[in-house]
């Protein structure tokens, strides 16, 4: 797997000023991702739920400091109203689904999907929208595969 259209890559200072900014601790695996990796695009860029076809990547949001639509700090702040706190928005699909990291504490930085269509827009964010697609972002990176379809 690679990562192409990324930005510049971060520094653990970076790190820092992402956690302090969003009042949190990044789990580990997201952590070496943005260093190594400060957003883009996945190639191969399609997922899996239950071994079928489920979604595609567009992209990861990168920590820009601005108000990009793929800047995490935005992407933050626009879903708090729709996403529940205990998950970290990261990513994107193309139909407007969102890719989440838990920040639950018993299953800290698995993956999950947020589907913009089951969600609670009338009152508080639930758990009914997401769907949990793997039990950390390494193995969820690791099962991405090419759709020979596309």
């Amino acid at each position: 797997m690679e990562i192409v259209d990324s930005y510049t890559s971060l520094n653990e200072n970076d790190i820092k000023k992402i956690e302090e900014r969003l009042e949190l601790t990044l789990p580990r695996e997201y952590r070496e991702f943005l260093l190594k990796n400060n957003g883009g695009k996945p190639v191969p860029d399609t997922v899996r739920y239950e071994g079928e076809y489920f979604d595609y990547v567009s992209f990861f949001y990168a920590a820009r400091f601005n108000t990009y639509s793929d800047d995490i700090f935005r992407n933050v702040e626009e879903y708090n109203q729709y996403i529940l706190p205990h998950y970290l928005p990261f990513g994107e699909s193309p139909g407007g689904d969102v890719y989440c990291l838990s920040l639950k504490a018993e299953d800290l930085g698995a993956v999950y999907y947020w589907d913009h269509e089951m969600a609670n827009y009338g009152g508080e964010p639930w758990e009914e929208n997401m769907i949990k697609l793997a039990p950390s972002f390494n193995e969820f990176l690791a099962a991405l595969y090419s759709d020979e379809n596309t």
